[in-house]
């Protein structure tokens, strides 16, 4: 691993921060890394384990998901913020991601939040597969 290969694994990830709402294709952010996709292909590989594709992906549904925690925007218009083409793709893509829609990791966290300060350790334990004090 190089210096120049870190610095270029960097500047994919700043790309891809950027365009979150746009997602740029592969080739696309090869090319404005001045590399082939294959070695953009390498270099994710090397540093995460995934495709460029499928971790841009990731990047996208965590944004979504900090959406739907901090945000009062509709499903819709998180899913449009993340780049996904329709709600019905950014729903099927976050039920993959987090295992339910996003519609009920909004009500999760609603739940959550106000529950958590009044259960016993034991229960919310239980509940939310947590321990106090994590």
């Amino acid at each position: 691993m190089t210096q120049q290969d870190r610095h270029l694994f960097e500047e994919s990830l700043a790309l891809m921060r950027n365009n979150l709402s746009e997602p740029l294709q592969a080739g696309e952010l090869a090319a404005y890394l001045g590399i082939t996709p294959k070695k953009l292909e390498r270099l994710f590989r090397r540093f995460t384990g995934e495709l460029p594709a499928r971790f841009y992906r990731t990047l996208r549904l965590e944004q979504a998901r900090a959406l739907l925690h901090d945000s009062g925007l509709g499903i819709d218009e998180i899913g449009q913020r993340c780049g996904f083409s329709s709600a019905s793709h950014f729903s099927r893509c976050f039920r993959d991601f987090c295992g339910h829609s996003p519609r009920q990791e909004r009500k999760l966290r609603e739940l959550h939040i106000p529950l958590r300060n009044n259960l016993s350790g034991a229960f919310e334990q239980e509940l939310f597969g947590v321990e106090r004090g994590l």
